[in-house]
């Protein structure tokens, strides 16, 4: 990805989800997405003790996606295999 393609995802204010850090961690690490209605989608090699804390808070569900959104999420889950 060229440098200015990352400035432009930075400042997206599209591209961000306002998730807790434990959360936030799973998703950075492409162990977690979230389907266009804003499911969680867990990735099939997440172990059963991650999904497990993951599950100790409650699943986060999204609402009011905008296209946009749905885009860097659909690139999201095409990077993470799910």
């Amino acid at each position: 990805m060229g440098r200015m393609r990352r400035r432009r995802d930075r400042l997206d204010v599209h591209n961000g989800l306002l998730l807790s850090a434990l959360w936030d961690a799973a998703f950075d690490a492409g162990k977690i997405s979230f389907a266009d209605d804003g499911a969680v989608l867990f990735h099939p090699f997440l172990g059963a003790t991650e999904r497990a804390l993951l599950l100790a808070q409650a699943a986060p569900q999204l609402a009011g996606l905008s296209p946009r959104h749905l885009i860097n999420l659909e690139r999201h889950r095409n990077r993470s295999g799910l």
